[in-house]
């Protein structure tokens, strides 16, 4: 085990939340899936999920990318978690550099019925990624969405 998520499975949540602050570099494989296992934890706290999500999008190498976007896909349509644990998805997958099924996927809560903040974290993944082909296909399909039409058509705008 890593010397930085030592002692991982005895530690208290606030000493977990210690330690992902910690981190500043790339995760090894190990770190990866231990935090993988605390993400996708029903019953770990929010606030820790959070921080695993955050720092799996922030601290994965490329070898291992593919890895945690597959594992936040699919969390996403087997688990139903709170909002904030929702959007730091999201915001993993953009730290992961966006692909066509991170694109189809925003696009299918953008258009969804999900809480707000929701649909905005996953329109706000489009918007980042708007140079996209695949993104500004994505826009043109939110032309007439009533809340995010009119700033899609702003983004389809812009050259």
């Amino acid at each position: 085990m890593s010397e930085r998520l030592h002692d991982w499975q005895q530690c208290s949540t606030d000493e977990r939340l210690q330690a992902l602050l910690r981190i500043d570099s790339a995760l090894d494989v190990e770190e990866i899936q231990l935090l993988l296992d605390t993400a996708q934890h029903a019953q770990s706290d929010d606030i820790l999920q959070i921080e695993c999500w955050k720092v799996l999008g922030l601290y994965s190498e490329e070898p291992h990318k593919a890895q945690i976007r597959t594992a936040i896909h699919q969390h996403w349509m087997q688990e139903q978690d709170e909002e904030y644990v929702q959007i730091a998805m999201l915001e993993a997958l953009t730290a992961l550099h966006v692909q066509t099924e991170d694109i189809d996927l925003a696009l299918s809560i953008v258009q969804s019925d999900e809480y707000i903040l929701i649909r905005s974290a996953a329109f706000s993944l489009l918007r980042l990624q708007r140079h996209l082909p695949q993104v500004r296909h994505a826009l043109e399909q939110l032309r007439d969405d009533p809340d995010f039409g009119n700033l899609a058509v702003k983004l389809l705008q812009e050259k």
